[in-house]
């Protein structure tokens, strides 16, 4: 047994609702120090932010692919900070919920982001476009829509056959910006779970400045 499959790991309630108040039923909350916690919050906002732009640029295939690439980064960033975070209780509770499953496809994503892409691919009335040995997990055409993961070639890398089902079921034959969304509304829940407002602002006063 994994800790994902941790059958003794806290329950994440409320999960299931958007609109209900997410809590852990042994009623754990996190207390972040204020590093901790500026950091947390900002990289969910670069998440949003890039989220945003991946809709906004929807005319352009370029920048709408690049927007959503970033977005996915941000989303395994926040993943692994909130992973570190909860210990035991947070891969548990995203193995069993959708949206939490999301993440766990865009974790596959992003590393082949990260180890396999060599063509970038290309949009507009040519349509779908693929490169003949390597190429990218995302289709760039008027749908831009992710790849299946059968149309991705494959590394050298250990199978991860956990995170390629949750891509295969959650992420893969979407629109760019579906899954991202998806991971927005996860990443809120857990928020306020522990007892975070994901929507709060921290910024100095002087916002010019980091």
């Amino acid at each position: 047994m994994t800790i994902m499959d941790d059958p003794t790991a806290p329950q994440l309630l409320g999960a299931g609702n958007w609109n209900s108040q997410a809590s852990w039923d042994d009623g754990w909350e996190m207390d972040p120090n204020a590093t901790t916690l500026r950091g947390l919050l900002w990289c969910r906002r670069g998440l949003v932010s890039a989220h945003a732009r991946t809709i906004r640029a929807a005319s352009d295939g370029f920048e709408q692919w690049s927007a959503a690439v970033e977005a996915v980064w941000w989303a395994v960033a926040l993943d692994d900070i909130l992973y570190s975070l909860h210990d035991r209780r947070y891969p548990a509770a995203r193995s069993s919920h959708a949206a939490g499953a999301t993440v766990i496809g865009l974790r596959w994503l992003r590393h082949q982001h990260a180890h396999s892409i060599v063509v970038t691919g290309r949009g507009g009335p040519k349509g779908n476009f693929f490169g003949a040995d390597e190429g990218p997990p995302f289709r760039i055409s008027p749908s831009n829509r992710w790849t299946p993961r059968a149309e991705i070639p494959s590394t050298n890398r250990t199978p991860d056959k956990k995170s390629e089902a949750a891509y295969d079921s959650h992420v893969a034959g979407r629109p760019l910006e579906s899954p991202i969304t998806d991971s927005i509304e996860w990443f809120n829940t857990i928020l306020v779970a522990a007892g975070i407002d994901p929507t709060q602002v921290i910024d100095n006063n002087d916002r010019t400045v980091l």
